[in-house]
């Protein structure tokens, strides 16, 4: 194996994940660097952008040691990085306090306040986004509210993406997806927009410069090339989100096939030719990491983490045979679970267990089994765990459909596609076939394509995703059959949810 060579890497919430690739598309080396979150209060979470920066040198430079033509070999580098944080710095571009990232809620009184001057459908017409205090813009909001002292010397307002760049190249720059996490940019336009801007103050000289994902940013600055061991002369890419990242290292960037990423929570994002509107909001509108096109994407309901709440709760036998090399727990259950039926004889469970994100945004909503009978064992219930989150699937690619987007296919990453039973549960709910890439971990993937256009290893986005991206021979199929048979048992998940929804609205 030879070079060029490009790094791409994964700036999670948890830790940093790079992933050195040959230009053929072939994994060399990957190194992980762990970091801490903070909960000061309940319903806050910070971290230290600092660590964003020490854990990417870390990783990197254990890369460039596996590299046998020596540095030069490596010709670009960019990023994926975790939506919807805000950090706020100085006119140096330090960070004045540590990072809201996007699991922080302390800003529902900054979006509860521009609902009254803006109605969340026209923030959604303006910026393709709910109002929602998830996004960016209401954590700057909550600093200026809260902590004026700080936003007095506050000069820029960034993304995790944006000062992970300006750390690594010394240019402060936002692409378009990143941009879109903060609630503020035109989807249509891919700019700023306006009205958004004036109903919330943000002056427009605080946001980054705005940037296609592809287009290079520069090269590494002295210091990190210093510090990494690269060549002074790679080229850094202005990189996305890292839902895009995932989506496009998935190889899904053409019109209406779907990534279905399948960890703790389950973004579903559908690729588009155009930025589409839905008008029940349950899907949003962003641009995608490719500069010609965009994404319908619903955030993520909970589904792994159920699954895996079941395990840890009501699998004890089952992990431990796995704790002495019994097998996986989750494979055990789910053999279990393949002999019930579709529908698993009437019980149904909703995947609210931290709100709902489908078939509506509810956060009051919470997860409940429904339906149970003296004849139900735990193989149903195991059964109903994965349905249920194949119906919230359902729901969401049915909001694509209604925003005009014709859906024809699932490509489904993360630890959940590696359960077989459970993504045919889901091609014979949603009717779709299903394929499964053979390295399920793609945000690093979709970064390293973004590297290789960027640096000109790859001439198009669409001549990358051939070369980085594979999957496994056999696609999942729907069955005619079950997916009738879940027709009604899709009917009667809604009709539950719809009949609680009072009940879960009173707390």
């Amino acid at each position: 194996m030879t070079g060029p060579y490009v790094i791409g890497a994964d700036i999670g919430s948890q830790g940093t994940n790079a992933a050195l690739y040959a230009a053929e598309g072939t994994l060399v080396a990957s190194a992980y660097e762990a970091y801490d979150l903070s909960f000061p209060r309940p319903g806050w979470a910070e971290q230290d952008p600092t660590l964003w920066t020490r854990a990417l040198v870390n990783a990197v430079g254990s890369l460039v040691k596996e590299v046998p033509e020596g540095p030069s070999a490596i010709k670009g580098l960019s990023f994926g990085s975790q939506l919807d944080g805000m950090v706020v710095c100085d006119a140096h571009g330090a960070p004045l306090r540590p990072a809201l990232i996007w699991m922080d809620r302390r800003a529902e009184a900054q979006a509860a306040a521009l609902a009254e001057r803006m109605a969340p459908s026209e923030f959604y017409r303006n910026v393709g986004a709910n109002l929602d205090s998830s996004h960016a813009v209401f954590k700057a909001l909550w600093v200026r509210d809260e902590e004026p002292d700080v936003f007095a010397q506050a000069a820029h307002l960034m993304s995790p993406g944006s000062f992970v760049l300006k750390e690594v190249s010394g240019v402060l720059a936002v692409d378009w997806s990143n941009a879109s996490s903060l609630a503020l940019l035109d989807p249509r336009t891919r700019t700023w927009s306006e009205p958004v801007l004036e109903a919330t103050g943000i002056d427009r000289s605080m946001l980054p410069e705005l940037a296609p994902a592809t287009v290079a940013a520069g090269t590494v600055t002295a210091a990190f090339a210093e510090a990494t061991g690269l060549s002074p002369d790679t080229v850094v890419a202005v990189g996305c989100g890292d839902e895009m990242a995932a989506t496009l290292g998935a190889g899904v960037f053409a019109p209406g096939e779907v990534c279905d990423v399948v960890g703790t929570a389950e973004p579903v994002c559908a690729a588009s030719d155009a930025p589409r509107e839905d008008p029940t909001m349950l899907v949003e509108c962003h641009p995608h990491a490719d500069p010609d096109a965009w994404l319908l994407e619903n955030p993520g309901f909970v589904s792994g983490g159920n699954l895996r709440w079941w395990r840890d709760q009501f699998a004890p036998l089952e992990l431990s045979a796995e704790a002495e090399g019994g097998g996986d727990a989750y494979d055990l259950l789910s053999k279990e679970a393949a002999g019930v039926p579709p529908g698993a004889e009437g019980l149904v469970f909703l995947p609210c267990m931290q709100g709902a994100m489908a078939p509506e945004w509810n956060g009051a909503a919470r997860g409940v089994f429904y339906g149970l009978t003296l004849a139900h064992n735990r193989s149903h219930l195991t059964r109903a765990v994965l349905e249920g989150s194949a119906f919230a699937l359902r729901d969401i690619l049915d909001a694509m459909r209604n925003a005009g987007l014709e859906v024809r296919r699932l490509t489904i990453v993360g630890g959940g596609a590696k359960g077989p039973l459970w993504r045919q549960i889901k091609a014979d709910v949603t009717g779709l076939p299903v394929r499964v890439p053979t390295s399920v971990e793609t945000t690093a993937t979709g970064a390293a394509i973004l590297a290789a256009v960027g640096s000109n290893v790859h001439s198009t986005v669409a001549d990358a995703v051939r070369a980085f991206v594979a999957y496994e021979p056999e696609e999942h199929q729907p069955d005619p059959a079950r997916h009738v048979a879940y027709d009604e048992a899709y009917r009667r998940y809604r009709d539950v949810y719809y009949a609680l929804k009072p009940v879960f609205e009173r707390g």
